[in-house]
């Protein structure tokens, strides 16, 4: 095994080398050979119009006159006239490299490779290859270039990693299942790890990748899986006795609209799910308005039909309440006793659900923390359901779980997560998705103003308002700050004051107590405020169906999953909607936010989006421990792959010579080694 071999069997690795090997976290032969590089330069000289500015380049270019070296503090530069491509002039510069001077020599044909400016016609030299002879073959292609450090270098990295494969490419073990390589034609262990190294060309590179990503994921949902077997085995849950009609009884009461496909299809899944004796651990996810309490309403609903009850955990009062609400229209008809219980909730009611709790009269009890508390106890729980789950710890979800016996579970998620992160953050879940919206919803309009255009946004806002319409207006923070050239809520509410003059305007934020926020919403939500100015406290769980219009201050402040969950709360009636993005952004990726939020409202391709610009660490933020490192997969690109890899270690888990036959030896050792000590990724 390459992971038991130290990295001075490698020839040439002194104790020196080692330490500076050890510097960068390779201590064995395995950390050496899976040490890749972080890009690949492109080595095929190309004509210069081919290239853009800030572009690394490789080119072959001809000295003009003598070269200038100039001397300053210690470091040198070194200016040489150049043409490039036989008929364009520029200067080339070398940093601290005044030792090339003499060689420099007008006339001399180079081949140079650096980044290029294009508006200075200049390039900044980072290696000059002084014989021209082979610069146009394909072995080439492909230069790898690895963090290094002072101790050592990139080519010096190159040159150890190279003898370690000459040395140790024969000990390299494939674990991936002869019929998986062939099935999928992927490249062999030793072919892969060499070609990452030294690519003949992008084909060899992408399918060194493809490779080396399969096993990467395949591993993972390998562990992921199994994890998943020990922790929910086959006769743990309870099926639950559910009648053939649940559906359709569901589906014929007071709804405002009929059920979306993709909600009657998370439906059918939760109702299998429930039949099962594998308790339910289902991740609903859906867009802003896609329609997810129903679902999870329906799911209580099976429950109540089965005999048992039910809990929904929300993140707050206001939407424990909504919640409530929507439970009350929607079950009282179907037989069903929903009660509510949150922190504030005045001690005589709290007293009163707790006796109906005891005398089993309870088939749906909704809350906030207020029902992690010992004295709630739940009979017949079984099932429990999270909202916005993401807001809670697991010690907390799982409190509630504890309340009964073997139940079921389903996780609400308004946030989009692109499914190569669902597939690896929740891989131990099935997941269901809800891209419709319901029938009837109207689509959200969406602009983006400059800040000189605030009276055109006012405007918008003033025409929504005379149509007996509310509207919010969003900060992103609560007071002004000297470091930061933000307008604050405090500001923006007085100003909205004088420029909505005889509308009536709140002020939201976080720092107000927490029944100053909730008899501020309530008046919103009772339409006894025409304007909310708020920070991001409306960010989730505000179902106000009057409320068709937004102006978000600072929009580049923001992040895109975040403007899109505060667009959200508009557009959740049946009239037209209008949000506002007013921002100057002064980076790229800060304006490719805005551009996105306009010109899509499908959360789904938002989250994409966002995945790509943020990566998945940033996406998922520091408090998602659970986030899997990839050395070669990537999240952002590699769906089918993950989808593919997880389907494969599905099937494998579930061949009965999977724990038997010698040919999976390696992939078990692997497997229980990694669930010996917990998932590795």
């Amino acid at each position: 095994m390459l992971e038991k071999i130290p990295v001075t069997q490698v020839a040439g690795v002194g104790p020196a080398k080692a330490r500076a090997l050890a510097d960068l976290g390779i201590h064995t032969v395995a950390d050496l050979l899976t040490y890749f590089p972080e890009r690949y330069d492109d080595l095929r000289v190309k004509p210069l119009l081919a290239f853009g500015t800030g572009e690394r380049v490789r080119v072959l270019a001809t000295i003009q006159g003598t070269s200038r070296l100039r001397w300053q503090g210690g470091k040198s530069m070194l200016e040489a006239d150049v043409v490039i491509d036989g008929v364009r002039s520029g200067t080339a510069v070398w940093f601290n490299q005044h030792y090339l001077q003499q060689r420099l020599c007008d006339g001399r044909m180079v081949v140079l490779q650096g980044k290029w400016d294009a508006k200075y016609r200049r390039l900044s030299v980072s290696h000059t290859a002084f014989s021209t002879a082979g610069v146009h073959d394909a072995k080439l292609e492909m230069f790898p270039v690895y963090r290094a450090t002072q101790k050592l270098s990139s080519p010096q990295l190159a040159s150890v990693i190279e003898q370690g494969i000459r040395q140790f490419s024969s000990n390299m073990v494939d674990m991936l299942p002869y019929r998986l390589r062939e099935k999928y034609r992927l490249v062999s262990r030793p072919e892969a790890i060499s070609w990452m190294h030294r690519p003949s060309s992008s084909q060899a590179l992408r399918q060194a990748h493809r490779r080396l990503a399969f096993e990467e994921f395949f591993l993972f949902q390998l562990q992921l899986q199994y994890h998943r077997s020990l922790s929910s085995d086959a006769n743990t849950g309870i099926a639950r006795a559910i009648a053939d009609d649940t559906l359709q009884c569901f589906s014929q009461t007071l709804l405002p609209n009929q059920l979306t496909a993709a909600q009657a299809d998370a439906c059918a899944d939760i109702l299998q799910d429930l039949r099962s004796v594998r308790p339910m651990a289902r991740l609903l996810q859906g867009d802003v308005g896609s329609g997810k309490t129903w679902v999870a309403l329906f799911a209580a609903y099976a429950m109540f039909r089965a005999g048992f009850a039910s809990a929904l955990m929300a993140p707050t009062e206001i939407l424990a309440e909504q919640h409530f609400r929507e439970a009350k229209r929607r079950l009282d008809s179907l037989g069903m006793a929903a009660f509510l219980l949150t922190g504030s909730l005045p001690s005589r009611e709290r007293t009163r659900v707790l006796e109906n709790l005891r005398e089993q009269k309870v088939d749906l009890l909704i809350g906030t923390h207020a029902l992690l508390t010992e004295d709630v106890d739940i009979p017949r729980l079984g099932l429990v359901v999270t909202d916005e789950q993401h807001r809670f710890g697991v010690s907390q979800r799982s409190r509630l779980q504890w309340k009964g016996q073997r139940t079921d579970v389903l996780y609400l998620s308004a946030t989009p997560i692109p499914r190569t992160l669902a597939l690896a953050v929740y891989g131990d879940l099935e997941v269901s998705v809800l891209a419709e919206r319901p029938k009837g919803r109207q689509p959200i309009e969406t602009k983006w103003y400059l800040p000189s255009e605030e009276d055109k946004a006012i405007r918008i806002l003033r025409r929504e308002l005379v149509k007996h319409h509310q509207v919010y207006v969003v900060a992103p923070m609560i007071e002004d700050s000297d470091k930061l050239e933000l307008t604050s809520a405090t500001s923006i509410y007085a100003e909205i004051q004088e420029k909505l003059a005889g509308f009536r305007v709140a002020l939201l934020h976080g720092r107000q107590s927490s029944a100053d926020k909730d008899a501020t919403m309530r008046s919103f939500s009772a339409g006894e405020v025409d304007v909310l100015v708020a920070t991001t406290v409306i960010e989730v769980g505000i179902d106000v169906q009057n409320a068709t219009g937004m102006l978000i201050y600072h929009a580049d402040r923001f992040g895109l999953a975040q403007l899109h969950q505060l667009r959200g709360r508009i557009g959740r009636g049946v009239d037209p909607s209008v949000c506002i993005l007013l921002a100057e952004p002064s980076g790229e990726i800060a304006k490719q936010r805005l551009e996105t939020m306009v010109s899509t409202t499908d959360g789904f391709v938002i989250a994409e989006k966002d995945l790509e610009l943020r990566g998945p660490g940033e996406f998922l933020g520091v408090r998602q421990s659970g986030l899997p490192e990839f050395t070669v997969g990537d999240l952002s690109r590699d769906l089918n792959i993950m989808e593919a890899a997880r389907s494969e270690a599905k099937q494998l888990l579930d061949e009965d010579g999977f724990w038997i036959e010698p040919k999976f030896s390696l992939l078990r050792d692997r497997l229980l080694e990694a669930a010996s000590v917990g998932l590795r990724y």
